[in-house]
């Protein structure tokens, strides 16, 4: 299983696209594809945020991608389901998505329309983008970031967002620690690999710190691709700084497509590099504390180790969070005019964190947090 890396520090049209072609032809895709006429480009659209925030997925890479496709004489299809209640009109304008749909006459989906198709897994019923399925193949391009539930997203995780709409937040508020959404997107993304031919992580400005929205653009300067989403996050979270133990998500997507880190190729020169001061949850201690301790020890950690949401002075009561919660736990004030959090119904599932556009959310941390999540 080949996964093929790029050091590219800027956003340089034609090496992208030489880097797309080279990895495309090195692995017979176009003869794979030959009967394939609609292919369908899933990015990381996760709401309205312009490209130079580092958290969608950066139009020149997609523009690079859409100009191989159109050589190749594929009709080309782009869509996603931002995250909550956000305008979708007013994501393809801030991404920048809507110019490059526009000049190259390609058609732009919101998965949120079109109907749904539901596929079921061992553990859940998921409710699904018809437009995935209607296209004959699917290219996936994620964006190389932080998260501040799962800790990690890359390739695997922009599969979510084939999920319609609010739907996505009941995933959450049904499967609300890290554990139990993390066998959400395994399951998810294993029911929809079928239909993913080639998969492209856009790390050369990601994101460190409070991803996936509201962390520090970093120019990793780096760009993935290959056949397999999971073989892709094995090798890049690892360059973050991520081990296997940390990222369940990823190690049972690995296990799902029996992928192993020696059946994995690629070049020899990352095979044992990290990149420098990754700003990272320090999980690890985390982790460390709750598998080796006494049962006891664990329960009193826990209890004094707190976080939870809370605003800040940039709120402008868009109400984007309060429409977004899948528990209902954000509400107006009217009183003081101001947005309140119910703690007693709040999951953690931190999507109002992510899917704020003015980062007027942030996490408020126990003494002993502010230690372990950075």
């Amino acid at each position: 299983m080949k996964v093929f890396i790029e050091e590219i520090q800027d956003y340089d049209f034609q090496r992208i696209y030489s880097f797309l072609k080279e990895s495309t032809e090195s692995i017979d895709l176009w003869e794979k594809l030959k009967t394939k006429k609609t292919i369908l480009i899933k990015p990381n659209l996760l709401g309205p945020y312009k490209p130079e925030k580092a958290i969608t997925t950066h139009p020149i890479v997609l523009e690079a991608l859409i100009c191989l496709l159109k050589e190749k004489g594929k009709k080309i299809w782009i869509g996603d389901s931002p995250g909550g209640s956000i305008k979708v009109n007013r994501v393809w304008e801030e991404t920048g998505i809507i110019k490059i749909v526009e000049k190259h006459k390609i058609k732009l989906l919101n998965f949120s329309e079109g109907g749904i198709v539901t596929r079921t897994s061992p553990n859940h019923t998921f409710t699904t983008s018809k437009y995935f399925w209607e296209a004959d193949a699917v290219i996936n391009v994620g964006k190389y970031k932080t998260h501040s539930l799962t800790y990690y997203t890359g390739a695997i995780k922009n599969i979510y967002g084939i999920i319609p709409g609010l739907r996505k937040s009941d995933y959450h508020r049904d499967n609300a620690d890290n554990t139990k959404f993390s066998t959400v997107i395994s399951e998810l993304y294993n029911t929809a690999k079928e239909n993913i031919v080639f998969n492209i992580l856009d790390g050369i400005w990601g994101m460190e710190g409070d991803g996936p929205s509201a962390g520090i653009p970093r120019n990793f300067g780096i760009l993935f691709a290959g056949e397999s989403a999971s073989a892709i996050d094995k090798i890049a979270s690892k360059m973050m700084g991520f081990n296997l133990n940390q990222l369940p998500y990823v190690k049972s997507s690995l296990q799902n497509e029996h992928i192993s880190f020696k059946d994995i190729e690629f070049p020899e020169k990352w095979n044992n590099f990290v990149f420098k001061n990754v700003k990272l949850k320090k999980i690890s201690l985390f982790i460390k504390i709750f598998t080796k301790s006494p049962k006891f020890f664990r329960k009193i950690f826990k209890n004094l180790f707190e976080y939870f949401p809370d605003f800040n002075d940039k709120c402008t009561l868009c109400n984007i969070c309060v429409d977004s919660c899948p528990v209902k736990a954000i509400s107006l004030e009217k009183k003081n005019n101001k947005l309140k959090i119910d703690y007693l119904k709040c999951i953690k599932c931190m999507c109002c964190h992510e899917l704020c556009p003015h980062h007027a959310v942030y996490i408020r941390k126990s003494f002993l947090a502010k230690f372990i999540i950075k």
